[in-house]
């Protein structure tokens, strides 16, 4: 079976997926006590509320798991890329959380849109910067939220009869505009804002590290290949522009063009960075531990910033390489550190 040729799904056999640009929302906010959502009127939407609702519920119940019960840490900010396995329609979505409802249970709000998955195939770094333009739309909204939240009414009235433009995550061809912004990035600069995350603080090791990690990845490569990838993002830097540089790093490695990805992508709160998750298979309910702070609890998930040099206690579970492997040819910017694993491929 050819993934994208056969992907395209038929309402009552006859009526072809469409983009749905429509503004939605499900979740809760201190000014209610139930859900704020939107109508359940398509199989997607009714697919995603439920990964939503039993995702969160998985993520409280490993909580009281670990003993957390009453010591509440609120989700990192995330937009997101999520590709839905039974309706095939991809849901770009801000998820934010504001606590939960006015009785204290906990839940966030999420805005969101849809397009068909097989009209989005990848993504790859020029298909993605379409997408998070529509994520940062999406995730402006909270600005509105916030007065909204000081003078509460009908949440239809502020929110409803809007749509956002998704025609641009469609677009045949390739953009690199985030290049230029790469090009304008010291590699020392991106990786200082990285290295309080990493497992070392010398950036000829580090790119040795990622280095092994690449060639483990494309050793891996295959049909059967289904990983989980979670890459460092630095505080105070564009984030569609990091997003962008991983996935071409990404790309010599994978054939990244016939996935259908997921991506996720958090920012901590109070200025801290982040992270890019990648999900090269179909979502599950527990991925969405991957956007909590459980998320490295996931036996699956491979994370690069859990890579150890070999004289570092315990090694790495993806495969610690030896200090003297540091790169003796530093890269001097960000778009250099791309060009350079594309040309070792």
């Amino acid at each position: 079976m050819n993934r994208w040729t056969d992907i395209f799904k038929f309402r009552s056999g006859e009526t072809k997926l469409k983009a749905d640009p429509r503004l939605r929302w499900f979740g809760k906010l201190p000014t209610y006590a139930d859900y704020y959502s939107s109508p359940a009127d398509e199989e997607w939407v009714t697919e995603f509320n439920d990964w939503l609702l039993k995702g969160y519920e998985v993520y409280h119940h490993r909580q009281h798991e670990g003993g957390h019960k009453g010591k509440r840490v609120p989700l990192p900010v995330t937009n997101c890329a999520i590709r839905l396995p039974k309706s095939h329609v991809t849901v770009l979505a801000s998820i934010q959380d504001y606590g939960g409802d006015m009785r204290g249970r906990p839940f966030p709000l999420t805005f969101y849109v849809g397009v068909p998955s097989a009209q989005w195939p990848g993504p790859i770094a020029g298909s993605s910067w379409g997408a998070m333009s529509v994520l940062a739309r999406l995730s402006s909204l909270r600005h509105e939220v916030m007065r909204f939240s000081r003078a509460p009414g009908r949440f239809e009235s502020v929110f409803g009869d809007r749509e956002v433009d998704v025609e641009q995550v469609m677009v045949e061809g390739k953009d690199d505009g985030w290049l230029d912004g790469a090009r304008r990035v010291s590699l020392t600069t991106w990786f200082d804002g990285l290295k309080a995350g990493l497992s070392t603080e010398n950036l000829g090791v580090w790119l040795g590290l990622v280095g092994k990690w690449g060639e483990t990845i494309a050793a891996l490569e295959s049909e059967s290949f289904e990983p989980t990838f979670c890459f460092p993002l630095a505080a105070g830097l564009p984030m569609d522009m990091q997003v962008a540089a991983w996935l071409r790093w990404l790309e010599p490695l994978m054939e990244l063009e016939r996935r259908s990805l997921s991506l996720m992508v958090t920012e901590e709160r109070e200025g801290g960075g982040g992270r890019l998750l990648v999900i090269a298979r179909d979502l599950v309910q527990e991925d969405f531990l991957l956007l909590t702070p459980l998320y490295r609890s996931l036996a699956y998930l491979d994370d690069l910033t859990a890579v150890k040099p070999k004289e570092s206690a315990g090694g790495g579970s993806n495969g610690p390489v030896d200090a003297a492997d540091a790169v003796p040819d530093l890269p001097e910017t960000l778009a250099d550190f791309v060009v350079q694993r594309m040309r070792a491929s």
